[in-house]
């Protein structure tokens, strides 16, 4: 069986490339139905990463946000027809029970940080094809009640699982979320609907604010942001921005307060280490998810009030027929700066 695709091959250019698709044991033949272009794409597709690490990944297949139809399975865990999610973090060749980490059985980390893990559009081929051959391990069984363009930001809400279970978030707590980009729209989402605590939101465009579920929102600007006590703020900006926001964060964050980080920066950023050390905050990093946040993602899509709030995030269900057309989408989010994506429906 042969799969059509595109692969990245320098900035700004992809090729069409037909790969074979082979059936292994323990493997899924996948449909991909839906596809959502990540910030992490645009980077290889803009070429803002170092040039050295560029020459390695490319060619590659981009896009890790992805949901699909089973067409043949060779493991016996799925039934062809089913819809799944393709979970882009791959543990294939640790072996969990005399690994030298020892971080697949964290729970507060998990296999996602573990060295010999692969990443599906970074170190790993993706899923901008038509099929592809997936272990069933990493495959997690959709809701087929929740349509694909809805159910393809199940990675997103992965991660934002992934964040939350790095602290330990109490009832009547106060949480800040500083960004007001699509992982924070999604972090406030999933907090809202699994914590009774205080949501304070923090951004630059009002009218983006204005949609997140949170108790009350500020301004970056807003001088009245400091008159909240804060016990855990997630940060969602990265970038260029992210200096400014970790050192705001450090500011409002209560004494012995916790920083996670979520937002990724090419750049080094400059952080305040005598106020954290003053103030006693911890701080963590976060990137990527595990199958479980996966499979809570899937779980808490079935949850009518939250999947309403997440299909505010789908901009447009876009065909996509041919290259010209994916060039089309792409050079579409790049220019985006909606709260939303432009899903992608491939129809090679």
């Amino acid at each position: 069986m042969f799969s059509k695709g595109y692969k990245i091959v320098s900035p700004k250019k992809f090729e069409i490339y037909v790969d074979e698709i082979k059936s292994l044991p323990d493997y899924c033949i996948v449909k991909v139905d839906r596809v959502a272009i990540c910030k992490a794409d645009l980077r290889y597709y803009l070429g803002n990463r170092d040039k050295r690490v560029l020459g390695l990944k490319y060619p590659m297949n981009l896009i890790h946000e992805a949901v699909g139809t089973v067409v043949r399975d060779m493991s016996g865990k799925f039934i062809a027809g089913e819809k799944v999610v393709l979970v882009p973090n791959l543990i294939m060749k640790c072996d969990k029970e005399n690994c030298d980490y020892q971080l697949c059985n964290n729970e507060s980390l998990g296999e996602n940080y573990c060295p010999d893990a692969k990443f599906a559009s970074s170190n790993y081929n993706s899923f901008s094809s038509d099929f592809v051959s997936y272990p069933s391990s990493n495959l997690v069984k959709s809701n087929p009640d929740v349509e694909p363009g809805v159910a393809v930001f199940s990675e997103l809400i992965s991660v934002a699982f992934a964040a939350i279970r790095r602290v330990k978030i109490q009832k009547d707590m106060s949480v800040g979320i500083f960004g007001d980009g699509i992982l924070g729209y999604i972090l406030c989402c999933v907090l809202r609907e699994i914590f009774k605590v205080k949501i304070i939101v923090i951004g630059k465009h009002e009218e983006k604010l204005e949609v997140f579920p949170s108790d009350k929102y500020y301004l970056t600007d807003d001088k009245m942001v400091h008159n909240e006590k804060f016990d855990i703020i997630f940060e969602a900006v990265g970038g260029k921005g992210a200096e400014s926001a970790v050192d705001s964060i450090v500011n409002i964050i209560n004494p012995g307060g916790s920083i996670i980080l979520t937002g990724v920066s090419e750049e080094n950023i400059r952080v305040n280490t005598r106020k954290i050390l003053e103030k006693g905050i911890a701080l963590y990093g976060v990137t990527r998810s595990s199958v479980s946040d996966f499979e809570q993602a899937v779980k808490l899509l079935e949850n009518t009030i939250f999947k309403n709030r997440i299909s505010k995030l789908l901009l447009s269900d876009t065909e996509v027929s041919n290259i010209s057309e994916f060039y089309n989408v792409f050079e579409k989010e790049v220019r985006n700066k909606k709260l939303g994506k432009y899903v992608i429906k491939f129809e090679f």
